[in-house]
């Protein structure tokens, strides 16, 4: 016989990201001393409790047996926490990590939580007092904190486990997905650009997306935030929005229409599928999973545009022909001998997987690189609102850049909103990139320095074969073909 059978259970999770949640297991823990009930508290990282019963982790079965037996269910601000709650049909009582006590890397739980109590969908006490009544009042009456299954109490149970699809306004008035697309050729500054206007309300700094399932679902490399893609809150919450969850993606289908859409040599195929039924099928279906995907992250961040650095010209055409997506071109150029230079250096990859370091190229292999992505992603002009903007400039102007970039955008930067550029730094916040060059784990002050290390340091012999082969280009962007040393 069960001795806890008849016994009130209160059950308190705090989920698996690395940052210790003290403040949540310390205000259950001081209700369970005295409560006449069984108290259960997931603690992760954070101290044990002294009183309730102590777990640092909980297996899925465990946990939806708790959670269908408990008559109060206390938890993190996590969405997708939220979700396993509701789905139990238990009303979660929603405390939200606050970075400023190094409970989380953002603010995102606090900016999302209180979307939740406007619609109904969780209770969030101010403080402990007000947590107590609740778990006190939760013992009396158990039925008041019991909700109808989430797939059949909200019209957007579609999206993101019954919960979240509908919390967030849409962007703009046909609903469409926003998207800046930072488009060119890497070692150009894209990674740093992709930071910086995510640092504007309203803007969420994807990191390259077109890699999101090769290097989050499949090699779970670091989120930008310091956890393993599939532990981050935030692309977790996504997971669920998107597809009900990373698993149910069938990733092997992906990644063959992947190599089968976007590649170097795809864009005609992509341009003219309409007029083979096979390949357009495939395009429509690549593209219905982009549409979910970036409808995703605006339900979970409620962001009214997503940044993505993938810059490679062929994944923006492909973003084209999603229908719930509108994409903005933000062309990043910079000198072709600076991008040559660093295509040659060793850069250690230090976000886990396999590979341990970024591809290298020489001289006349970056140099064709350097003429076919960037002649290409010009030619999108044709196809798709299109700006381009300069490394050099960004760095040497960065706030008159920022603001010009969210105004081709249709996004505003008044008021504080570039407080964050100071005299020649940038002031950046964590975030949830997915993949990019390694300074997408910096945070707080960076120098912004212009890197012309290859004016001292590069070679006669493959300098002048880069300034040969890329000159039309060069001139093109303004750039002086027999610049000194």
């Amino acid at each position: 016989m069960d001795a806890n059978a008849g016994v009130p259970l209160v059950v308190a999770v705090v989920g698996t990201d690395h940052h210790p949640f003290d403040r949540l297991v310390r205000m259950v823990d001081d209700w369970a001393l005295g409560a006449a009930a069984r108290v259960v508290i997931q603690h992760g990282t954070a101290r044990p409790p002294r009183t309730a019963q102590a777990r640092t982790l909980l297996e899925v079965d465990e946990l939806d047996r708790l959670l269908g037996r408990a008559s109060a269910v206390v938890c993190h601000g996590g969405p997708g926490t939220i979700a396993a709650v509701r789905r139990a049909g238990r009303m979660p009582i929603v405390i939200a990590r606050d970075p400023a006590l190094g409970e989380h890397v953002d603010d995102h739980q606090q900016r999302f939580v209180p979307r939740m109590v406007d619609k109904g969908m969780v209770l969030a006490p101010a403080d402990a007092a007000e947590l107590h009544a609740l778990l006190d009042s939760a013992l009396v009456d158990p039925a008041a904190f019991r909700v109808q299954d989430g797939s059949t109490e909200h019209p957007a149970v579609a999206r993101f486990a019954a919960l979240v699809d509908g919390l967030v306004e849409p962007s703009q008035d046909d609903g469409r997905t926003e998207v800046l697309y930072i488009g060119g050729w890497g070692r150009s500054g894209s990674t740093l650009l992709d930071r910086m206007l995510g640092q504007v309300p309203g803007m969420f700094s994807a990191g390259e997306l077109r890699d999101v399932v090769t290097r989050g679902v499949v090699e779970n490399r670091l989120c930008g935030c310091g956890s393993p893609f599939r532990e981050c809150d935030v692309w977790s919450a996504v997971g669920e929005s998107a597809f009900g969850g990373w698993d149910r993606l069938n990733v092997a289908r992906l990644r063959r229409l992947r190599d089968r859409l976007d590649r170097p040599w795809s864009p005609p195929r992509v341009l003219v599928s309409r007029l083979t039924p096979s390949l357009d099928a495939d395009v429509i279906e690549y593209a219905d999973h982009l549409d979910r995907l970036y409808a995703g992250i605006v339900d979970v961040t409620g962001a009214r545009m997503v940044v993505d650095s993938s810059k490679i010209p062929t994944y923006a055409l492909l973003l084209r022909q999603a229908r719930g997506i509108r994409v903005r071109v933000l062309h990043l150029v910079r000198d072709a001998r600076g991008v040559a230079f660093s295509w040659q250096k060793q850069v250690v990859r230090d976000d886990g997987g396999g590979r341990d370091h970024l591809d290298r190229y020489g001289a006349a292999s970056a140099s064709a690189r350097y003429l076919y992505y960037n002649g290409l992603t010009h030619a999108l002009r044709a196809t798709m609102p299109y700006r381009l903007l300069r490394y050099e400039d960004l760095i040497a102007r960065p706030r008159a850049e920022i603001a010009r970039a969210l105004a081709f955008a249709g996004m505003e930067a008044s008021g504080d909103a570039l407080a964050f550029l100071g005299e020649g730094t940038a002031d950046l916040a964590p975030n949830h990139t997915v993949d990019g060059n390694p300074m997408r784990s910096s945070r707080g002050a960076v120098t912004l320095r212009l890197d012309e290390a290859w004016r001292h340091e590069m070679s006669a012999g493959p300098r002048r074969l880069v300034t040969a082969a890329t000159s039309p280009l060069l001139a093109a962007y303004g750039y002086p073909l027999g610049a000194e040393r």
